[in-house]
């Protein structure tokens, strides 16, 4: 605990051989004498005495002499300041883990859009959420509609999970094929959401990628045609904003997800 640092040292320290945990494990089932705790070690009497003495001078057991024979006590209330720094560990780290939880699990909450910051389309797909799942996942499609046509895609990396690289390159010819994204998956719910962004590289360094800087979010939801297919591609600032629209957003998203819909629908057709 923050008020007894010193003391926490020191328990840490006496703990971190396993002989002194040995000896507290043994008196956890009653006082002992110490001849009959050191039996239970392979060492001279004089060595297990140190063990005692280290354990002794922090608090963690006593020694009485009520006769003619030494006994062993354990100090429970001195392992209760375990007991304690543990328990504010824990609340510290199940409020991080709750607030992650709630990032990832909660994506109603995480998909709100802001006008000034986000751009979105929306497509009902006539094909299920497994066979647009599968567009994203499989490379084979992925290069299939990633790209407006007539350009073309090579997949050199597509590893959807969260912290996996998505890298691709482009060609206007199919000779030659030049860096297009090079970005890293952020959230990945299967079947149900992709979060990737191009400010995160897929070496997990940040980066200023041309021409903006965005996080995109795909939502895939049961629809009775197929599936209703979402797309919010957000940024930093509103300039950022203006800059992906003016650069075709709406044209370009557009006609990549009309390919991503024909490539599903096809594969389903099957």
């Amino acid at each position: 605990m923050a008020q007894h640092p010193a003391q926490l040292d020191g328990l840490f320290v006496a703990l971190a051989d396993p002989t002194r945990r040995g000896v507290i494990r043994r008196l956890g089932h009653g006082p002992t004498s110490v001849g009959d705790l050191a039996r239970e070690f392979p060492m001279t009497l004089p060595s297990f005495m140190k063990h005692v003495r280290m354990l002794e001078s922090n608090g963690l057991i006593r020694t009485v002499k009520p006769g003619r024979v030494r006994t062993c006590v354990l100090n429970r209330e001195r392992l209760a300041l375990f007991d304690d720094w543990l328990a504010e560990q824990r609340q510290v780290w199940e409020a991080r883990t709750d607030r992650l939880d709630r990032l990832v699990t909660a994506p109603e909450e995480n998909s709100h859009m802001n006008p000034d910051l986000d751009l979105t389309l929306e497509r009902i797909i006539r094909a299920p959420r497994a066979a647009v799942w599968g567009a994203w996942t499989d490379p084979s499609r992925f290069e299939k509609w990633w790209l407006p046509a007539p350009m073309l895609c090579r997949v050199d990396r597509l590893d959807v999970r969260p912290g996996g690289a998505l890298v691709t390159r482009l060609s206007d010819d199919g000779v030659e094929f030049v860096p297009h994204v090079d970005a890293s998956f952020l959230v990945v719910d299967d079947l149900e959401r992709i979060v990737f962004t191009n400010a995160v590289d897929s070496a997990w360094r940040p980066a200023s990628p041309a021409p903006v800087a965005m996080t995109a979010e795909i939502t895939l939801s049961d629809h009775p045609d197929g599936t209703d297919y979402r797309v919010i591609v957000r940024h930093g600032d509103p300039a950022a904003r203006a800059r992906h629209e003016e650069l075709g957003f709406f044209e370009g998203w557009g006609s990549v997800t009309k390919q991503l819909a024909e490539v599903a629908e096809n594969y389903e057709a099957r």
